[in-house]
């Protein structure tokens, strides 16, 4: 009885998803009024959404959602595109108002439901404008800075309409003429519908003294445990099998290799010594003394049969290793490495072992292994020195030791003191005893031009070119002491270094979690290794441990220039958000431009998408399914405002007066049974509504001047929203919807979004000229009424919330973000930039769950095969 239960649940879950994309129209709340059109999705399409609905459970199963008082008794199937109502407090179906529906030219596929534009003015601004301007011709005075853009268009490309002060002398008359005409029939007709509404209060007045209403806040909250938290109280609670680990750091104490090769006293030959080594008291490093040799496995390819390759290259490195050794202790007896010795004795000088991966580091996968590979930094700081190993000199050889992920740090590490040097020692040589006469002094200089410079990332080509930073050149000069970089740009440099430096020769380091442990070998403190992190995952706990200067915060505000993605990338944006983190942003600011004013507390344990939690951001809910009613606020004590005011409702009052004397009348005519009637006192209550009727009529004609100046006057304050609709619209069309007059109180924003134009002379914007969309983009507009700015983005999906994170160069850094309840979960679409004096007018919000991707990149990760890019469960050799 159950399964069947199941299964005819299941099939009702499928007609109803069918339903939802089957293109059709539908009715908003039952209402003929609100008409909307469901997305249309068939074959494929379809097929592809509801695999994305799965959500990598492989059925399409019925969810659950928690709302912020724990309630979760909100259960439906996934489907459309929802928000989070705030006044329901539960999902709802995402009705997005759209300027133009139905375009030729709209090849995207929405997953959401559309409507026309719809707008709330109250009834009696709109008849006030009607009366006064019924042909709706242009009669305010355009802004200076609109006489200079006379070639301006709309959004979608319509010629703007010139304005009076364009048309010839004899069209001006004449259209003055007309609309005067019209206007005086109109108001004569239906200015006193105006008083009848007031008066009987059909409708409230739309003008207050103080409407000024803060914005709505967003009071959702996230109820799961985060993967990993700043205070471990607060992350998932430890199991049977996960005891709580109290210390998810530590301070960076040198480390002394757990095995060297050694070589013997008695034998010559060189055994493996396993276990702690010793450590020399004045100096702390280990003993006996040691050096390290550094090689690329992919510069010996050539050399070695793909059976043999192992072998062969192990006995060779042997040989090198002991060639190097003897090569040091020749050397001992100088007068440099005498002073440079110290007071030792000639014993405790002499180097006694070498340090190999292919001998130091445990054979067999697990926690051993992963902490040899992690702790190689130490094992080269404890090193006497460090020799880097090539089969020839050709800049080639160079070029391969210097593009992998794990020798960048190894050279930063060593390249001081003379510690670092090279040498080139031909295997066929070597089979020969043929050694090299000398080794040269390798300087961090040498290390940039020859072995890393060309291993950068080209600089972008065509229009999304900007400035690359060239980090490793930052790098090279901060240890060698010419420059200081500050912890904050220490590691942004160091992981967009490592990240476009490869890790085995078919992935890059990006795509597995060694990117964070190659860099954590540079900063204080370090972590433990976790073989379930994927990239982002490992850097953002990486940074929580080491950061004082709140990088997951700024880097949550970051908007980097996109970049393609790879299709063997483990976590979705991982190359956006990793691979130019150092990087100048799409807005010209660097990370540690951005001043947070939110704190990271967590990091989310989501598949395929960096996510994050956040504590004390201010995000605001984003209107689409239409233009709210706006209160307008006014300051009522001048002369014009009173005036206006005595005249409307002057007029309600003779209206009300007038009609109120009619059942007076009635009374007295037929009050009166059985004796005379009194005529007189009945025309005389008759001709007294006749007048005061008359007189309400006239005093109506002056009724939608009166509404024009209370709801119009200035640039005075309203009520606050975010307000969004899909495509685009000149700002007297969305002024009218908004207001139902225009009287240029909008203005684009001049540094909002990245398709701002500012003006030349004031600090406002001009219309924006969006180019270069994105692959699968569409354009939003925004209004926000607070500061009666207009900033246009281009989204894959409609933001629902507009989430405040931090402060650049007097603006604060918003979060545009879509929304998926079934894991409430914010999806970051875009970012812009909005006016400080927002902060203050909006609630702080309590944790809350955002992830850096957007949901379009999200679902094509998920869309490929998992198998191909889950994250590497274990090390592998950092020498591939």
């Amino acid at each position: 009885m159950g399964s069947s239960f199941s299964h005819l649940a299941a099939e009702n879950a499928e007609k109803e998803l069918r339903k939802e994309y089957s293109g059709r129209s539908g009715f908003q709340n039952l209402s003929i009024w609100h008409r909307y059109t469901r997305p249309e999705k068939t074959g494929p399409e379809f097929a592809t959404r509801r695999r994305e609905l799965e959500d990598g459970t492989g059925e399409y199963q019925e969810q659950r959602f928690r709302n912020p008082d724990g309630d979760d008794d909100y259960t439906a199937y996934p489907g459309v595109d929802k928000y989070y109502s705030t006044t329901k407090k539960r999902p709802r179906k995402l009705l997005v108002q759209a300027a133009h529906l139905d375009e030729p030219e709209d090849k995207l596929h929405r997953d959401w439901n559309v409507c026309k534009i719809n707008s709330r003015v109250p009834l009696v601004i709109r008849l006030a404008e009607f009366c006064l301007n019924p042909l709706e011709y242009h009669q305010v005075r355009p802004r200076a800075e609109d006489t200079n853009h006379n070639e301006a268009i709309d959004g979608m490309g319509d010629r703007r309409t010139p304005s009076e002060g364009e048309r010839p002398v004899w069209e001006r008359l004449g259209r003055s003429i007309l609309r005067y005409l019209a206007a005086t029939v109109c108001t004569m007709l239906f200015a006193w519908i105006i008083q009848v509404t007031l008066s009987l209060q059909i409708v409230t007045s739309p003008w207050t003294e103080d409407s000024e209403a803060p914005y709505q806040s967003y009071d959702n909250m996230l109820w799961n445990w985060p993967k990993y938290a700043v205070n471990v109280l607060d992350q998932v609670p430890p199991t049977d099998h996960s005891p709580l680990e109290i210390a998810q750091s530590r301070v960076a104490q040198l480390a002394i290799p757990r095995r060297l090769m050694v070589k013997d006293g008695n034998t010559g030959q060189y055994q493996q010594k396993e276990g702690k080594m010793d450590r020399d008291k004045r100096t702390g490093r280990s003993s006996p003394r040691y050096i390290f040799l550094s090689f690329s496995r992919s510069s010996f390819q050539g050399y070695y049969s793909d059976q043999d390759r192992k072998q062969k290259l192990g006995e060779y490195l042997r040989q090198v290793a002991d060639a190097l050794v003897n090569h040091e202790n020749r050397n001992l007896e100088n007068d440099e490495n005498k002073r440079a010795s110290g007071n030792l004795d000639p014993e405790e000088r002499r180097v006694k072992a070498f340090w190999l991966d292919m001998d130091c580091v445990s054979p067999t996968a697990g926690p051993q292994k992963t902490d040899d590979i992690h702790n190689i930094c130490d094992a080269v700081r404890c090193a006497m020195r460090v020799y880097v190993v090539l089969p020839d000199g050709s800049p080639e050889q160079k070029q391969t030791w210097g593009e992998r992920i794990w020798t960048l740090p190894e050279a930063l590490l060593a390249g001081h003191d003379d510690k670092l040097r090279l040498c080139v020692w031909d295997p066929a040589k070597a089979a020969r005893n043929q050694v090299p006469d000398t080794f040269p002094v390798l300087s961090l200089t040498d290390i940039y031009q020859d072995f890393l410079l060309k291993s950068d990332r080209p600089p972008p080509q065509g229009q999304e070119q900007h400035y690359v930073e060239d980090v490793t050149g930052h790098l090279i000069e901060h240890f060698s002491g010419t420059t200081t970089l500050s912890e904050l740009q220490l590691f942004t440099c160091a992981i967009q270094a490592l990240a476009h430096r490869t890790e085995d020769k078919s992935t890059e380091g990006h795509t597995t979690a060694d990117l964070a442990y190659a860099a954590m070998g540079l900063l204080a403190y370090r972590i433990p290794a976790s073989e379930t992190d994927d990239p982002f995952q490992a850097v953002a706990r990486l940074s929580l441990e080491n950061d004082t200067n709140r990088l997951l915060e700024r880097l949550t505000c970051l908007w980097p220039h996109p970049v393609p993605e790879r299709p063997d990338a483990t976590v979705t944006g991982s190359q956006a958000i990793l691979g130019n983190i150092a990087d100048r942003d799409q807005y010209c600011a660097h990370l540690w431009d951005i001043q947070p004013i939110c704190d990271v507390v967590g990091i989310g344990d989501d598949k395929y998408t960096p996510t994050v939690i956040l504590d004390r951001c201010r995000a605001i809910p984003i209107r689409w399914k239409g233009f709210p009613r706006v209160s307008y606020a006014k300051n009522l004590s001048g002369f014009r405002a009173s005036l206006s005011q005595k005249i409307v409702y002057a007029g309600a009052w003779l209206l009300v007066t007038g009609f109120g004397l009619f059942p007076t009348a009635a009374a007295l005519f037929f009050g009166t049974t059985g004796q005379e009637m009194p005529v007189f006192s009945v025309s005389m209550y008759l001709i007294g509504a006749a007048i005061f009727l008359g007189a309400a009529w006239i005093v109506s004609w002056f009724s939608p001047l009166a509404v024009h100046q209370l709801s119009n006057g200035g640039r005075g304050r309203v009520s606050c929203h975010l307000i969004g609709f899909e495509g685009t619209l000149s700002l007297a069309k969305i002024e009218k919807a908004i207001y139902g007059n225009c009287n240029h109180r909008l203005t684009y924003a001049p540094s909002s979004s990245t398709f701002s134009q500012p003006d030349a002379t004031l600090r406002w914007g001009l219309e924006p000229k969006p180019t270069n969309l994105p692959p699968g983009h569409r354009l939003f507009t925004i209004v926000d009424t607070g500061d009666l700015t207009v900033f246009v983005v281009a989204a894959e999906r409609p933001p629902v919330v507009a989430v405040i994170c931090g402060h650049e160069g007097g603006k604060l850094r918003t979060l545009l973000c879509s929304w998926r309840w079934d894991n409430n979960c914010l999806y970051r679409e875009c970012v812009v930039r909005m006016r400080s004096s927002l902060e203050y007018l909006v609630t702080p919000n309590d944790w809350l769950k955002i992830s850096l991707a957007n949901q379009g990149d999200v679902k094509r990760r998920w869309l490929r095969k998992p198998s191909s890019c889950s994250p590497s469960a274990s090390s592998p050799s950092p020498r591939s």
